[in-house]
């Protein structure tokens, strides 16, 4: 990596001066004259926010966890207005290419971060190359089979402390709720998932599956879907600020906003709380919600509880996943179908509101460790190690911008994470140790 620093540079090219610098070794310091060490770099971000997530740095020995942002000037970060951006309270450490405006890098909340000029590191537009950013980078070339192990080692504990959490909660509350909190809060993906649980909390499982009539699926849906969109705020009455037009789905509108007004029971949620900027439409939560409304629809009449349960007794163990997401994924040939909010539509969005890969999603970190958790605490072992054997057996979901990153770190083939339960290790090794900045401690590093 090379360049002028008189030259008009990109905030790309500053971001890959950063690692390069990383990868020298070289002593850092912040501006303020602080001994600077990155112990874990984080992974590159893909939405919107901070460049770098999840970092762990150490400033004269103090340890901190979090973002890292890249500005090409020291100025980017007040002229992009970060400093009234709540949304990067979380960053830990300002990273600019030129130092070009006095005074301290201040977070919305009042704090001051650390901040690094890179552009007096290089010298005649260079730096050495030398060791990697973090100790494990490449270790899958020096014993990959021993790697793969500890990745499905890892798997497994984080598969079993996920049914250790369910283990906690049903100890103190209905099962049924426990699991649809669980699948709710996997419908928020990151940025939805607290909302997404507050509304469960909000709607209980025993109030959606008391409302409307079992006879009229129509009814029953529009009831149920009515209690969720309402309460999350999301009707057209409760959104003044919308820029809802009624046009051709007035009726429908009509219907939903009357059947609220007759069912509302509960504190209703402040839309402006939801996370819709650059949420794909597809994703929308509207939408995901709509589709919840349909598995509540589906298992009306066994019951949400006993039906997801025994998707998972009735699994074979081969191919079994194909059954388990048919079970979890959900279509509107209806109102849904076509749009991501009300009166909003947007080209190619299909009729799945709970398609494969988040169907598939629930079913690897809600499903299986939630009946793995039952059939322990109710003493039965078939459908507990039912659960385990088709998590262990479970083929690889949809990669994830986490998961490439750790496939990365680690020099690792997309080939050799041919199961759910290597992705998920290489996700527990990412939480528990990488951001953490443990490296010293994990087991990957030692390997030879």
């Amino acid at each position: 990596m090379s360049f002028a620093l008189k030259e008009v540079v990109t905030e790309k090219q500053v971001t890959t001066a950063w690692q390069e610098l990383l990868k020298s070794g070289c002593k850092l310091e912040t501006e303020a004259g602080q001994s600077l060490r990155v112990i874990y770099p984080g992974k590159a971000s893909d939405t919107p926010g901070s460049d770098f997530q999840d970092a762990v740095i150490n400033i004269n020995q103090h340890t901190l966890k979090g973002n890292i942002e890249i500005h090409v000037n020291s100025s980017g970060w007040h002229i992009h207005q970060h400093h009234l951006n709540p949304a990067y309270n979380n960053v830990v450490l300002h990273v600019a290419l030129r130092y070009d405006r006095n005074g301290d890098i201040m977070l919305q909340n009042g704090d001051a971060i650390p901040a690094v000029i890179i552009g007096k590191y290089f010298t005649n537009n260079n730096i050495v190359q030398m060791p990697e950013m973090v100790p494990c980078s490449g270790i899958a070339k020096n014993s990959p089979e021993k790697l793969l192990k500890i990745l499905e080692t890892a798997g497994t504990t984080r598969f079993l402390e996920k049914a250790a959490q369910f283990s906690d909660q049903i100890q103190h509350r209905d099962a049924g709720q426990c699991l649809y909190t669980g699948i709710m809060k996997a419908l928020g993906y990151t940025r939805n998932q607290e909302n997404f649980q507050e509304l469960a909390e909000k709607v209980p499982l025993r109030v959606l599956e008391s409302v409307g009539d079992p006879g009229n699926e129509a009814e029953d849906h529009l009831q149920q879907l009515a209690l969720l969109l309402g309460t999350a705020g999301f009707l057209p009455s409760q959104r003044p600020e919308s820029e809802y037009a009624p046009f051709e789905d007035y009726a429908y509108v009509k219907k939903l906003e009357t059947v609220w007004e007759t069912i509302a029971q509960t504190e209703v949620m402040d839309y402006r709380a939801w996370q819709v900027f650059r949420v794909r439409p597809s994703n929308s939560p509207l939408r995901r919600l709509a589709g919840m409304g349909l598995l509540l629809q589906r298992y009306r009449r066994k019951s949400f509880l006993r039906g997801l349960s025994e998707l998972v007794v009735n699994a074979p163990l081969e191919k079994g996943h194909n059954l388990l997401e048919a079970g979890l994924m959900a279509a509107d040939d209806g109102y849904w179908a076509r749009r991501f909010d009300f009166g909003k539509g947007y080209p190619g969005l299909g009729k799945w509101l709970i398609g494969e890969s988040r169907a598939a999603d629930i079913v690897i970190n809600v499903l299986l460790p939630f009946v793995y958790t039952r059939g322990q605490e109710n003493g039965r072992k078939e459908p507990a190690e039912k659960a385990l054997a088709l998590y262990c057996s479970y083929p690889p979901a949809e990669t994830n911008t986490l998961e490439r990153h750790m496939k990365a770190q680690f020099g690792l083939k997309s080939t050799q994470i041919n199961s759910a339960r290597r992705q998920q290790g290489l996700l527990h090794l990412y939480k528990k140790w990488c951001t953490q900045g443990r490296c010293g401690e994990c087991e990957v590093v030692g390997l030879e």
